[in-house]
């Protein structure tokens, strides 16, 4: 007799994640739009109807924790673990190990939000689990690919992470620091990362699209000593404010700082991107970068004439968030295989975006019609983010059409 074949076992391929855990850049700049709607509508309604606000010793010290550390913190997650497997040539960040990263962030928003019920130590571990982690993330990539010269970009962020402990402490007066000289460093700090990817992807971008279109022109300067140049006078604006606070001094270095990048932005050769929204966007985000630093200066230098908050909402919601929307947008298109076109929806997000931030600034020097500029800049800003969300929401959510791209630049 012949013996029976031994049964065949057929074992079956481990199942894939969700297309939504498949890259770093789909929950975090999902979650980072979430929040630019929330924390605003959150603050605003406490002061406009006296519903209860999270406070981080005060409900404004929360807003604008959220806005920065947790809106802002989300999108450089984001872009950082993106960028870092082009960097690398490793397989991105996905699965499992995003799903803790993203529930880290989540833990800090619940950390900060319960801030006057929770221990300080509490909240600070709790907010600071997320830039831990994604820290020890992109070192470990870097490392093992032996990418150390992007090591930097992680040395900002972990200076980022500790003005974040140092702002949380400072408000809940657990160390004697004056919350508001914290929060212009943090904020100049991202400015400084923002410089230091900027200077990067923006020149890269508008070179390849100008070689595309065979535009006839000069092209834009590369990275070189000149950038390093625009990137040093950031920190030592940093490093002024810390040290002579709302000085003349550190007004100056910062009006320095604002000609510096304003040069450079004339040398990125933004003027010939018009014809292509997607390559415009970045130029004219990063525009907010010599306008905040010059209005910061100015407002240290002539306090009496402009006002420091409306110089801040000149870096964050300007410089920051329209930079986090030409950055996220291109990537939800290049990252899951569709066309680099901006559609109507991004358009209509980076421009309602761009200008709630100019009549954020208007309505800081208006007196009389402070309240309805004040207004028209906050819906501006809602109707921004929800044209983002309502546009690139299913893209981020959804499966990729075909083999991703990723980002171009080393």
């Amino acid at each position: 007799m012949c013996a029976k074949p031994a049964p065949i076992t057929i074992t079956e391929p481990p199942k894939s994640p969700h297309p939504f855990w498949s890259g770093a850049f789909r929950p975090l700049f999902l979650l980072a739009g979430l929040l630019a709607i929330v924390a605003v509508v959150w603050w605003v309604a406490g002061f406009a109807h006296g519903i209860v606000v999270p406070s981080l010793g005060t409900p404004s010290y929360w807003h604008a924790h959220e806005m920065i550390f947790g809106f802002g913190g989300a999108a450089i997650g984001g872009f950082l673990l993106t960028a870092i497997a082009n960097w690398t040539g490793r397989p991105a960040i996905s699965g499992p190990m995003l799903m803790g990263l993203t529930s880290t962030w989540l833990l800090g928003r619940i950390s900060v939000g319960f801030a006057d019920s929770l221990p300080p130590v509490l909240v600070i571990l709790g907010d600071l689990a997320y830039f831990a982690f994604l820290i020890a993330l992109g070192a470990r990539e870097l490392i093992a690919a032996r990418n150390f010269k992007n090591m930097r970009v992680l040395a900002v962020i972990g200076v980022i992470a500790l003005f974040d402990g140092l702002f949380i402490a400072s408000c809940l007066d657990v160390i004697a620091l004056d919350p508001a000289i914290l929060y212009q460093t943090a904020i100049l700090t991202i400015i400084l990362l923002i410089s230091l990817i900027g200077g990067r992807v923006i020149p890269a971008f508008t070179r390849n699209w100008m070689q595309r279109e065979q535009i006839n022109a000069p092209m834009p300067a590369m990275f070189g000593r000149f950038d390093m140049a625009c990137m040093a006078s950031i920190v030592v604006a940093i490093l002024s404010t810390i040290t002579a606070p709302d000085t003349p001094l550190s007004g100056s270095v910062l009006l320095v700082a604002a000609v510096l990048h304003a040069v450079r932005l004339i040398r990125w050769r933004g003027i010939y991107s018009w014809r292509e929204p997607i390559v415009a966007m970045l130029h004219l985000g990063y525009f907010w970068v010599p306008v905040g630093l010059a209005l910061l200066g100015a407002s240290h230098i002539w306090p009496d004439t402009i006002g420091s908050r409306d110089a801040l909402h000149a870096l964050t919601g300007g410089a920051m968030a329209c930079m986090i929307i030409a950055i996220s947008g291109r990537a939800a298109l290049g990252h899951t295989g569709r066309e680099l076109r901006a559609s109507g929806m991004l358009n209509a997000a980076f421009g309602l975006i761009w200008l709630s931030t100019a009549f954020r600034i208007i309505a800081g020097q208006s007196n009389e019609h402070y309240v309805t500029i004040l207004a028209i800049a906050t819906l501006m800003w809602l109707g921004g983010w929800l044209a983002f969300l309502i546009g690139y929401g299913p893209v981020l959510l959804g499966p990729s059409q075909k083999k991703t791209r990723g980002i171009p630049v080393r």
